[in-house]
């Protein structure tokens, strides 16, 4: 079986992806796939697919992640075609992905597997190994003081990717890609996004129609508590009850003067890396 590895062709593969998805509400029709895709692509994402023949067999999502400690390239989306799984073409796109990172000076690639599938199995005979980094999703009540000096913007900037470290947001798995998930907007994206910038931080509150809660993304030299204090006001003057800070476990103690909860699910978070040659 002859399986040969692309770049996407967003006029012609959209049908291909949907059907190697399956049943993945993501993918849920022809107009929000392409959509996203040239959305992803249109913001530095590298995205390829797999073809048996002319059958897209599988796709991947990989974007830079040029952060201010390292250069990494995060693996966001790999789907096999439920028929032609465990057959190499995983492996055969992780290498793709491999190369591409190399060629663009990463350090290592990185991912966060679903343990629940088994995929961390996958991933550790393809050299990963998982991380010392675990996650920890804090539930914070709003205040309803109001913001200080909170500044309403249209969306955080793609340089901070670059020059702030990303403290606070969904997974912390890679600033760039949670960037776009709060930052770049299209008609099939029903996320109701506000941006701030607080002093030398900035931060983006998101959630999804209706709801009480919402969650956080933050870039910011330093998590401090005044920081967090004037993020939950911004929070409550959007009407928000509550808010997620979704952070690494070593800033927990940032948060020990708030009362919070913690969510039940934060042990089924994993990430794992891959060291290149450098």
């Amino acid at each position: 079986m002859e399986i040969i590895i692309r770049n996407v062709d967003i006029h012609t593969d959209i049908q291909g992806i949907r059907e190697a998805h399956g049943d993945d509400e993501h993918w849920g029709s022809d107009e929000a796939c392409f959509s996203s895709t040239k959305s992803s692509l249109e913001n530095g994402f590298f995205i390829q697919v797999a073809l048996c023949g002319d059958k897209i067999v599988g796709h991947t999502e990989w974007v830079i992640s040029d952060e201010p400690k390292h250069k990494f390239l995060y693996l966001g989306i790999m789907q096999i075609h439920e028929d032609y799984q465990k057959k190499g073409i995983g492996t055969k796109l992780l290498e793709s992905g491999a190369e591409y990172a190399e060629a663009n000076d990463c350090a290592f690639l990185r991912t966060m597997p679903e343990i629940e599938t088994g995929s961390d199995v996958f991933y550790e005979k393809c050299g990963f190994v998982r991380t010392k980094d675990s996650n920890s999703t804090l539930k914070i009540a709003t205040t309803a003081a109001s913001p200080n000096n909170a500044v309403r913007i249209d969306k955080v900037p793609f340089s901070v990717v670059k020059t702030l470290p990303f403290v606070v947001g969904l997974y912390q798995h890679a600033s760039a890609h949670i960037w776009k998930c709060y930052n770049v907007q299209d008609e099939y994206n029903n996320r109701i996004i506000a941006a701030y910038k607080i002093g030398n931080a900035y931060i983006n509150i998101d959630a999804f129609k209706p709801t009480d809660c919402a969650s956080v993304g933050c870039w910011s030299e330093e998590l401090s508590p005044a920081l967090i204090a004037e993020i939950l006001a911004v929070g409550g003057s959007l009407g928000y009850k509550y808010l997620n800070f979704c952070v690494l476990s070593e800033n927990v103690p940032c948060f020990d003067s708030f009362d919070y909860e913690t969510s039940e699910d934060d042990e089924d978070d994993i990430f794992m890396e891959r060291c290149l040659k450098q």
